[in-house]
């Protein structure tokens, strides 16, 4: 009989990442992840110490690889309905890739749990926040290098950011129409502007 296999680290978080993407984190047993990755799940906590701990990781692979909008709003020198209505609409084309499971993983694998309650809302709340403040620093930035007044402070409209990018997440998943969804993000994207509505 041969040897089980044993796969790359990173191969392995980002399958564990799919199944968790698709469950929640609730739903997914560690019989699942060790199916999922084709190792007993003594090798499962042998490798990664607990489901919660491969969870973590496999959000933070996935703040790596997938939120990757938030960068390239913040290399360009856009103005603030720009640069939002830029990055929420990337966001959308990541949530409604046909090449992973619809929606955002950091706001769909938790549910809606309280993270006082919920190892996985925890976990998820660390990445929301830096979301936000990443988001702040966005807004902030194209403000002042474009002389945009803002309809409300960089950290409100970070807030009411975070809380788009959830909906358009719940509703690709949904089903939404992608033209609504664009539609979506540039109605947003017109709401962080003074005087624009």
């Amino acid at each position: 009989m041969g040897r089980p296999r044993k796969l790359p680290e990173t191969e392995a978080i980002d399958i564990a990442l799919r199944l968790f993407w698709k469950q929640g984190y609730d739903r997914t047993s560690v019989a699942d992840l060790s199916a999922a990755l084709g190792v007993g799940p003594s090798s499962l906590y042998n490798a990664f110490g607990s489901k919660q701990e491969l969870f973590r990781r496999a959000i933070e692979h996935y703040a790596a690889t997938y939120t990757t909008f938030i960068d390239h709003a913040l290399e360009r020198d856009l103005d603030v309905e720009a640069a939002v209505r830029g990055l929420l609409r990337e966001a959308t084309m990541v949530y409604a890739s046909p090449d992973s499971p619809p929606g955002c993983a950091v706001m769909q694998s938790a549910g809606a749990a309280s993270p006082d309650d919920s190892e996985a809302a925890a976990i998820t709340l660390e990445v929301k926040a830096e979301v936000e403040r990443r988001l702040a620093l966005l807004i902030e930035r194209a403000s002042e290098s474009h002389g945009t007044p803002l309809s409300a402070p960089p950290k409100l409209l970070a807030k009411y950011l975070n809380g788009t990018l959830r909906g358009l997440s719940q509703l690709v998943i949904d089903g939404a129409d992608l033209e609504e969804l664009m539609a979506i993000c540039d109605v947003a994207a017109g709401a962080c502007v003074a005087g624009s509505t």
